[in-house]
């Protein structure tokens, strides 16, 4: 064989594997790029900058003036989007927060909180509802907000505070 042709054959097995090694990192860095859309990109999973009174009005449920440690987070979704929202209620404020939001909440039983509600509160800096004490959970189907065509889901976590206050956890999720 000569000089020539050995560098055929040389570039012929390597030109190949060099494009495939090239298009196997441009496939992997698109799925990463597709599974950690960037903030505010609008793509789904993507965490969105929104304001809490964005989210309030988004899981119908609005803290109330005298809440504090307001933490709030919101997730563009492929067809579902969700809203997390945590505050903290002041001595003898839960059971009028509770009769104005129109819902009930029973103990919980169980694990109350699912691993994609926990991390919504986590990205939102929310205490970890786990780590709360004794929960309370209740949950709510809305009517459309105007204007649009999907109801809200939303499940509510309470849990009562030493002082007596009340630290309350919701997720919410538009649904067709």
């Amino acid at each position: 064989m000569t000089r020539k042709q050995r560098w055929v054959v040389l570039l012929a097995i390597v030109v190949p594997l060099v494009l495939a090694g090239a298009a196997a990192g441009g496939l992997h860095w698109l799925r990463e790029w597709d599974r950690h859309p960037a903030p505010d990109s609008g793509r789904p999973g993507s965490w969105m900058t929104v304001s809490s009174e964005f989210v309030g009005e988004f899981s119908r449920v609005r803290p109330p003036a005298s809440a504090g440690e307001v933490r709030w987070a919101y997730q563009k979704g492929f067809q579902d989007d969700t809203a997390y929202l945590s505050f903290r209620l002041p001595p003898g404020e839960e059971e009028r927060f509770l009769a104005d939001l129109g819902t009930a909440v029973e103990p919980s039983v169980e694990s109350p909180v699912d691993s994609g509600a926990l991390e919504g509160f986590r990205h939102a800096g929310a205490p970890d509802p786990g780590a709360a004490g004794p929960l309370r959970e209740g949950s709510f189907l809305a009517e459309p907000l105007p204007g649009h065509n999907k109801r809200l889901a939303a499940k509510l976590w309470l849990a009562t505070e030493a002082d007596g206050g009340a630290r309350v956890w919701v997720y919410g999720m538009d649904a067709p």
